[in-house]
């Protein structure tokens, strides 16, 4: 079973920053779920006060937005005079990124993916057995450790 003392600060402040963003919990709620102190939570805090918006966004909404600007950027070069009708070198490139983009959206599940879910579990679980969300939720920290160990 993997322990707090097996997670490296890398780990640790990954797993902090799942939870900072998905969770209300008080910072020092947060330290000691980790295993860090109070103090480096309040830093790693401010790195991350940004980045909740980003998360307000689904990983299908991402992959919509990104079709959609792929779209976008086929029908631009579509419009082009014949015999232009094909990207630029600057357009070569969104593309590549758009879809390298799409790619990495589509790939296995990550641990983020991972935590979204557990915690939408646990939620309807709560509502159903509150005991047994505790006991599920100590199983769901372990494997979201693990995941986070396998992926670095």
């Amino acid at each position: 079973m993997t322990t707090n003392d097996q997670l490296n600060i890398t780990q640790r402040k990954e797993w902090a920053k799942l939870v900072y963003l998905k969770e209300n919990v008080t910072q020092q709620e947060l330290a000691e779920r980790v295993g860090v102190s109070r103090n480096t939570i309040n830093k790693w805090c401010r790195e991350w006060e940004g980045l909740k918006l980003n998360l307000l966004q689904t990983r299908e909404e991402r992959i919509a937005s990104t079709l959609a600007q792929l779209n976008e950027l086929d029908q631009s070069i579509a419009a082009k005079d014949e015999g232009k009708r094909f990207p630029t070198t600057s357009e070569a490139d969104i593309r590549r990124k758009l879809t390298a983009d799409l790619e990495a959206l589509e790939q296995d599940a990550s641990v983020r993916d991972i935590y979204n879910v557990s915690r939408d579990l646990l939620d309807w679980l709560k509502a159903r057995d509150l005991d047994k969300a505790k006991e599920v939720s100590n199983y769901f920290n372990e494997y979201i450790k693990e995941r986070i160990q396998w992926a670095k």
